[in-house]
């Protein structure tokens, strides 16, 4: 595994040899489909549903709405009415997010380049389909169902058909893990929602830590392979774009239909307003941070994603 200690690496310099790299990989896959095995449930039965959730309570601590630290105050039954949307919102981009993973890793299991990640790759589609189930459940048991994906973005394509598609490809899974289990992890603690929605982040955040795990080995040994393949020349093109993922994905939180079911006339001036705030940029560093340290120690880029 990458040393915590080391400082970034140069341009296009991975930190560990491909080798290494790939023995990192193995080792991982080998514990994580023990573990995987070890914590398997039932989603269908995980769950004691309760037959309505308190509309009158917060679904979402205050300090992780997409307003808060701006200028933007809400009356009291406005920003929980805001928690609300932005929780829908945030299972609703699960599940959207969980269907493009699932179908880009089903593509690859079995063939010849990704046999010996298979088995594992079985118990991740697996528990991806749980996740997006168990999402998209709330969110037709308690609200009109799933917000619509948003429209198509073109940086649903990869970058490249190149050495650096799987590359990318497993990149852009990487940050959606990582954009929401940062949510995850500390709502999955909270004593202020709902327990069926602080139940519903844990047990996605317990799940998530393997996937993460597996995704950085996975995308360390795909970034040396495509160096060593002759990708040094899309190397910046590459960079550019994992940056500019990430941002589309932090913006992804920002969904104006929030703002308009919490009472706000001009919705989208709203969205504009909250993602330019300088505030909001210092958050979403801190959601990104521990993303980026990886990238940087990677040699994919120096300085920061939002840069």
């Amino acid at each position: 595994m990458l040393d915590p200690t080391c400082p970034p690496q140069s341009r296009g310099t991975p930190a560990l040899s491909r080798n290494a790299m790939n023995a990192n990989l193995e080792t991982a896959l080998g514990r994580l489909t023990d573990l995987s095995r070890r914590d398997f449930y039932n989603p269908y039965t995980r769950f004691d549903w309760p037959a309505e959730v308190d509309r009158d309570a917060w679904w979402m601590d205050p300090p992780f709405l997409t307003s808060h630290g701006t200028e933007q105050h809400w009356g009291i039954a406005d920003a929980i009415r805001l928690s609300h949307a932005e929780t829908i919102n945030f299972f609703s981009l699960h599940v959207h997010g969980i269907r493009e993973l699932m179908g880009a890793v089903a593509v690859r299991i079995h063939t010849p380049r990704f046999r010996p990640a298979s088995e594992y790759l079985h118990h991740f589609i697996g528990e991806e389909n749980d996740h997006m189930w168990f999402f998209a459940e709330f969110c037709n048991r308690y609200w009109d169902g799933v917000y619509p994906a948003a429209a198509p973005s073109p940086l649903a394509s990869s970058a490249t058909d190149g050495p650096w598609t799987d590359f990318v490809v497993f990149s852009r899974i990487l940050i959606f893990e990582e954009l929401f289990d940062y949510y995850n992890a500390r709502l999955g603690g909270s004593t202020l929602i709902p327990p069926i929605i602080a139940e519903l982040h844990a047990v996605h955040h317990h799940d998530e830590n393997r996937h993460v795990a597996f995704g950085k080995r996975l995308v360390e040994s795909l970034y040396a392979e495509a160096m060593s393949a002759g990708g040094e020349a899309e190397h910046d093109d590459v960079a550019n774009y994992i940056k500019t993922y990430i941002r589309h994905s932090v913006a992804s939180m920002y969904n104006p239909r929030c703002y308009a079911y919490a009472g706000v006339d001009n919705p989208l001036a709203m969205r504009r307003r909250l993602l330019a705030d300088p505030v909001r940029a210092e958050v979403h560093t801190e959601i990104m941070r521990r993303l980026d340290r990886f990238y940087r120690r990677l040699g994919l880029y120096e300085g920061g994603w939002d840069e």
